[in-house]
């Protein structure tokens, strides 16, 4: 008896060790972590797809999605062709389906855990308002497709291919999941880089005429970026700039104001000018006179 307890120790020891290892070899992305035993909330309900935006979302979805990376509050993943990124909501471990299982009494008796269960709570109803008014009111801004926040039955009717780092496949039924897809955007700096070392500063002109005009248009229809980082929370398309990160767009209605978005504008672009102004000298003028025009344009 006891060489076979002894023995199935052993084995339990070597089953987590090896779990761990392929945990650390897929980048910590675990499928089971992007399905949230939460119950819909109404507040988070968006209107139905069109048949248009239907026919997008198969021909998107014909494709495999491959690991791209793992953020503070979701997993990302691009499409084969390159042209989409779909992000899961990353669910903190007593949201998730079947929570009691591996944590049956950890966030019942510890007042430590009870807060952050609480802080947990209150983060993923904040995300998923973000998300929701993005959609609704900021779709061109953020280069969004589709959305889905609730769990539902039988709207979306269907499913996505994930490849993980590890080339696993998993098979990932929308419905059930809080997804966003996007289009896959650019970043800023190797992006201004890169003209600026191929001498195309009129295309790099543009792309800061991109940027100032999405800080602006967001901020004239009520929303600010609470972690408004132009390195890795903006991008570029072919025809704009957008906001990547979704999650810390936030409605303040006395932003739309002229006298509050332009001091705005100039704080969240503070660390572009001062690249411009070890860069460039040209693209820096180029920065200041869309500064100037902005704010003499929003008189009119």
């Amino acid at each position: 008896m006891n060489c076979f307890l002894f023995a199935l120790l052993l084995f339990i020891g070597a089953l987590t060790h090896v779990d761990r290892i392929y945990f650390k070899r897929s980048h910590s992305f675990c499928v089971h972590f992007l399905y949230s035993a939460l119950p819909s909330q109404a507040e988070w309900n968006l209107p139905p797809i069109t048949q248009e935006e239907g026919a997008l979302l198969d021909a998107i979805l014909s494709q495999k999605f491959h690991y791209l990376a793992k953020g503070t509050h979701a997993y990302a993943f691009l499409s084969e062709d390159g042209k989409y990124v779909i992000k899961f909501h990353r669910y903190a471990s007593h949201m998730r389906r079947f929570a009691w299982v591996s944590h049956p009494l950890r966030y019942t008796f510890s007042a430590k855990r009870q807060k952050i269960k609480e802080y947990n709570m209150r983060k993923v109803h904040a995300h998923m308002k973000s998300y929701r008014a993005s959609y609704m009111h900021l779709k061109e801004e953020s280069g969004l497709v589709c959305l889905h926040i609730s769990r539902t039955e039988d709207t979306l009717r269907r499913t996505v291919t994930l490849v993980d780092a590890t080339q696993a496949q998993y098979q990932v039924p929308l419905d059930e999941v809080t997804f966003i897809l996007q289009h896959r955007a650019e970043l800023i700096y190797p992006t201004l880089k890169e003209l600026k070392a191929e001498n195309r500063l009129e295309e790099a002109k543009q792309i800061i005429s991109n940027i100032l005009h999405l800080i602006q248009t967001t901020c004239q229809k009520g929303y600010i970026d609470e972690d408004p980082v132009l390195s890795r929370n903006y991008g570029l398309l072919a025809d704009r700039a957008i906001h990547i990160d979704l999650g810390s767009l936030v409605q303040q209605e006395q932003i739309a104001l002229r006298e509050n978005y332009i001091p705005y504008v100039k704080e969240v672009t503070a660390g572009l000018c001062k690249y411009l102004e070890q860069e460039d000298s040209e693209l820096l003028a180029h920065y200041h006179a869309e500064l100037y025009s902005l704010g003499r344009n929003s008189l009119n």
